[in-house]
């Protein structure tokens, strides 16, 4: 995040470890905060020298909301809540995207899954 409170594309990253591609509280949401704690330190006038301003996905509730595969040097994460989104990683590189592709119906169900 910039002085400016922009978030911009960090440059430094070069890819998560096999370790780290295999964790879901290292993969965060790119959405407006939904947390009062964490809209409150986006307020702050330091809010652009807080590494952890995004919301990890490992903290989504209820448990299960993701599901997570490795296979040799690639991660797939995939939604339950909204069925056909999902997200690739290539490990140790900044390679990385996401799509959707879907009915936009939310999972209603999830917790009977779960």
């Amino acid at each position: 995040m910039t002085s400016e409170h922009q978030v911009r594309r960090n440059e430094a990253f070069c890819g998560l470890a096999k370790d780290q591609a295999a964790n879901l509280d290292c993969y965060a949401h790119f959405r407006n905060v939904q947390g009062a704690e964490k809209k409150e330190a986006l307020d702050s006038p330091a809010a652009s020298f807080n590494a952890r301003f995004l919301e990890s996905a490992g903290e989504d509730q209820p448990k299960g909301t993701w599901t997570l595969q490795t296979r040799t040097g690639y991660t797939h994460v995939r939604s339950l809540k909204w069925p056909g989104y999902q997200f690739f990683h290539k490990q140790g590189t900044n390679k990385f995207g996401g799509m959707y592709i879907g009915d936009g119906l939310k999972n209603l169900e999830l917790h009977f899954i779960v």
